[in-house]
């Protein structure tokens, strides 16, 4: 395709994608075990074979072959380089291959299995996904995921939802809470990936629903499935690799430091994978039904009111105003900037603006957004951010058309979204839940189940990493 000369040549030259392949920008030091043992320059010799190994040679004259440095998931967690948007390296440790061996390891009751039992969440944005490929209503497409996954093995499956609405909850607590502190500057940013130290006093602490529901599981379901915690493997279907990465941070360690809480997280790519392998169509799945989370449970399919990627900005905008003003909100419109990407709320009282909220997806976007709040040319109370151009509808693991475009594929998601039953969050709807599980707990207990920490990563200069 032919470049327009309109553009620099800098431009001409350059990939205008956002997929950044891996380079020695990795700022993740690569710890050598052989490094005590060199005590001087020359100690040993490194030799290169015809196949790409490395052997070493010390002065004995003994060939020892050298282990290639391996960088996993949870280190690429404090990456600023080159795993910000090439996250698909580095997901072996969680794809369908994986989980399909974790499956036939549990029907076959393998002595080496490292799990018992299987708990599989669905989130709304897979869902809508297949429904729109395969041209069935939503809640058909739910039931045949749902079937899919009890027949391979799931003891139970559930909608991620069900935690979504402890989320907003918490969210727009913790939002109030500040506001009213004045603990932090304006510009409250709800980010997971956001690497810059001065920021991390702005990011919400509150725990996704997936990882909420994550501790939920492993607290709560152990008992009920004759198992232990440990044994238990939580499976998240969500629409973007992302996930993965958040799945895989050390701060989502159980007590005992070993256990995650949530052990595999699988895209809507990786389960048309696995219906490949399987050899079987989507549209001749059956379908089944969704499990309750407690006996007080009734299994109903909600999703939050306002965006699809959680409606953060909407319900801490409709929460804040009613906590803070007394005013109830029974519509509110995002008005979209010239990048539409980014859209803006705002609540006057008596002629005055006192919040304003922004929705900012897309990764240019978050760092343009970011360098305005530096030098203080745009400031928010609170900003839904979502990596993915256009959030979590356009997950980078959602199903893509091979004939419709991904502005006409986005459409058609968010009037699928639309059809579900919007459910505006409030105390009484998490009443079954909370009750069952944080209610049963200290202030100090239901914090660690509910919220999260951050923590500035150093970059760690060294010749290798130095672009010269």
């Amino acid at each position: 395709m032919a470049v327009s000369s309109r553009f620099s040549s800098i431009v001409q030259l350059t990939d205008l994608d956002d997929f950044i392949n891996p380079s020695q920008e990795c700022i993740k030091p690569a710890k050598s075990e052989h490094a005590k043992q060199i005590t001087s320059v020359g100690s040993a010799k490194i030799q290169i074979g015809d196949d790409g190994t490395y052997t070493q040679i010390n002065k004995e004259g003994k060939a020892e072959k050298l282990q290639k440095a391996q960088i996993t998931l949870n280190d690429c967690l404090a990456c600023s380089g080159c795993i910000t948007s090439a996250e698909s390296v580095l997901i072996g440790q969680q794809n369908h291959i994986e989980f399909l061996k974790l499956c036939k390891e549990i029907e076959l009751s393998s002595e080496s299995r490292l799990y018992d039992k299987i708990v599989v969440g669905l989130s709304c944005q897979p869902i809508l996904s297949f429904a729109d490929k395969f041209q069935v209503s939503p809640e058909e497409a739910r039931a045949k995921l749902i079937a899919l996954f009890r027949q391979l093995g799931a003891s139970k499956v559930f909608d991620v939802e069900s935690f979504s609405e402890m989320c907003l909850a918490e969210c727009g607590h913790d939002f109030v809470q500040r506001f009213r502190e004045k603990s932090t500057p304006v510009g409250y940013v709800m980010l997971r990936k956001l690497t810059e130290a001065g920021f991390l006093p702005h990011l919400s602490e509150v725990k996704s629903p997936q990882q909420i529901a994550g501790t939920f599981i492993k607290d709560v379901l152990p008992s009920e499935l004759q198992t232990d915690a440990s044994r238990l493997a939580v499976v998240m279907i969500m629409p973007c690799f992302d996930k993965k990465l958040e799945a895989s941070r050390s701060d989502f360690l159980r007590e005992d430091q070993q256990t995650k809480d949530v052990d595999f997280v699988i895209t809507p790519m990786e389960i048309e994978q696995i219906l490949e392998e399987l050899n079987v169509e989507f549209n001749d799945l059956g379908i089944s039904h969704v499990d309750p989370l407690s006996s007080a449970d009734i299994p109903t399919w909600n999703v939050p009111a306002g965006s699809g990627s959680g409606g953060y900005a909407e319900h801490v905008l409709r929460f804040a105003a009613r906590e803070l003003y007394d005013i109830t909100l029974d519509h509110i419109t995002f008005q979209p900037m010239k990048n539409s990407d980014i859209r803006e709320a705002f609540l006057e009282v008596d002629g005055k603006q006192v919040l304003s909220v922004a929705i900012c997806n897309g990764f240019r976007n978050i760092q343009n957004l970011v360098q305005k709040m530096k030098r203080k040319k745009r400031t928010y109370d609170y900003v839904e951010v979502m990596a993915c151009p256009s959030g979590c509808l356009n997950g980078g693991a959602q199903l893509r058309s091979e004939s419709m475009e991904t502005k006409a594929l986005l459409s058609n998601l968010e009037v699928l979204h639309s059809k579900i039953q919007q459910l505006h969050v409030n105390e009484a709807k998490t009443d079954s839940l909370s009750h069952v599980w944080l209610k049963k707990s200290s202030i100090e207990e239901q914090m660690k189940k509910l919220r999260t920490n951050y923590h500035a990563v150093q970059k760690s200069t060294n010749a290798l990493t130095v672009k010269w």
